[in-house]
């Protein structure tokens, strides 16, 4: 490849430790019933459970039990916050009237934990629920938004009248627990847990693809997925907090219980500590983990080749290519960070906040970023320093190429072919660009 020209027939080049077989899974061929029961008897997958119930004032000492590791390390018995866990905070609101209905008997859904090794737990669904719970035997809040108990307000659980307070001392959380002897391997064990969380249905909230991702397929990659998510120009890009913790609780409705209510009135812009306009969009996108998928999404582009369905499928190519990716050897990790630094800062300094926001000119793009992102990476350190130095040429060349292809753009062509052309259509600009800057 000469420096002033992008060669548009080539895919990017593969990195030592990165080459993954097909990722396409084998279509299912037909069985019949003397099949279909031979191999329910031999195979013997079962998903091994246990229930279980607490009393709510145990909670706090359970969830704060700890243990010496052979390696002399402290850890809890119990994680009450692993990786995957959601990127949602309630509100006192929320927390009250999960006491109130604990207070009226009022059914609320099971947690859901995950036994990782003997004795030793994952809370793998209801964290918000027992935080509550601790929280509030630890006289963090006060009551508030009673509906049935409004006299209730403002007292925290050791200023509650005596019955009350042993009313809900006598209630219980039940548990459902995933077993250890549930898989023999750790492919097995991942896809289990993939299974059970795809049926979880927490307060009606179901887990995003992401949010499931992290869940099942903890690994190497992951953790890089989610600590790219938080690049601050990324960050500026899709208008996402910058952790958790600084992002404030939303303010709570009248919908039910423990329901997330997904009508509430979007929070107006504000800028974080780092002078981050964080926006309503961005702050789903954070809370959905739509930010490290993105990231994701970038890694995962460079093999859309091994995976024929294309982005018809993209969970299924994002979940299958995250498994294979976990196992990469550290450089090979080391040499993704840079790549996806170096190209999202290229594309930072040419159009800024607006680098990917496509077509429309409106929103942040998946599509406009995949192709982008995927068309720079065949650059040359050299060419990027060119096109910087005349970023008009660029700005002007992806407006043409918008123009042009708007269409293939728009978000409805999803087949591979599809992504290819946008791939070209993406490279052809960027020679444009260096055309046009060589001339100046």
């Amino acid at each position: 490849m000469n420096a002033r020209k992008v060669q548009t027939d080539v895919e990017v080049p593969l990195l030592p430790g990165e080459t993954i077989d097909e990722l396409k899974h084998e279509e299912t061929p037909p069985a019949g019933d003397a099949e279909l029961n031979k191999r329910y008897v031999r195979e013997g997958v079962r998903i091994v459970v246990e229930q279980a119930r607490y009393p709510l004032s145990q909670i706090l000492g359970m969830f704060t039990e700890t243990f010496e590791t052979d390696a002399g390390h402290t850890e809890p018995k119990y994680k009450r916050d692993p990786e995957y866990q959601r990127r949602h905070r309630w509100d006192n609101v929320r927390k009250s009237r999960l006491i109130e209905s604990f207070l009226m008997n009022v059914p609320v859904p099971p947690v859901f934990l995950y036994e990782y090794d003997l004795a030793r737990f994952e809370v793998m669904d209801g964290r918000q629920r027992l935080t509550a719970l601790m929280d509030f035997y630890q006289n963090k809040f006060e009551l508030t938004g009673l509906q049935h108990w409004p006299e209730l307000h403002g007292r925290r659980y050791s200023t509650l009248p005596h019955s009350i307070r042993d009313g809900i001392d006598r209630r219980y959380l039940s548990s459902i627990i995933l077993l250890n002897e549930t898989a023999a391997t750790e492919e097995q064990a991942a896809f289990l847990k993939k299974l059970v969380f795809e049926r979880l249905n927490s307060g009606g909230v179901r887990l995003s693809g992401q949010e499931t991702r992290n869940a099942v397929y903890d690994g190497p990659l992951n953790d890089l997925c989610l600590r790219l998510s938080q690049t601050p120009e990324l960050r500026i890009m899709l208008g996402t907090p910058g952790d958790l913790e600084s992002l404030p609780p939303r303010e709570e409705s009248t919908a039910g219980d423990i329901e997330d209510d997904d009508n509430q009135e979007a929070m107006s812009v504000r800028e974080d500590s780092e002078g981050v306009k964080i926006t309503p969009t961005g702050r789903k996108m954070f809370e959905s983990m739509e930010d490290v998928e993105l990231v994701l999404r970038f890694f995962a582009y460079r093999h859309l080749d091994k995976f024929s369905q294309g982005l018809n499928k993209i969970a299924e190519f994002l979940d299958e290519f995250l498994v294979r990716g976990n196992k990469f050897p550290a450089g090979t990790l080391r040499s993704y960070e840079e790549i996806f630094l170096s190209n999202l800062r290229f594309w930072y300094k040419i159009g800024g906040a607006d680098a990917f926001k496509g077509a429309s000119n409106r929103q942040f793009s998946k599509i406009a970023f995949d192709a982008l992102m995927y068309a720079s990476s065949v650059l040359t350190e050299a060419q990027k320093e060119l096109l910087l130095s005349s970023r008009e040429s660029v700005r002007f060349a992806l407006t043409d190429m918008y123009a042009k292809h708007g269409v293939d753009f728009g978000g409805r062509k999803t087949n591979t072919s599809d992504a290819r052309r946008r791939n070209k259509h993406a490279m052809d600009a960027l020679n444009a660009a260096l055309k046009s800057s060589r001339t100046r």
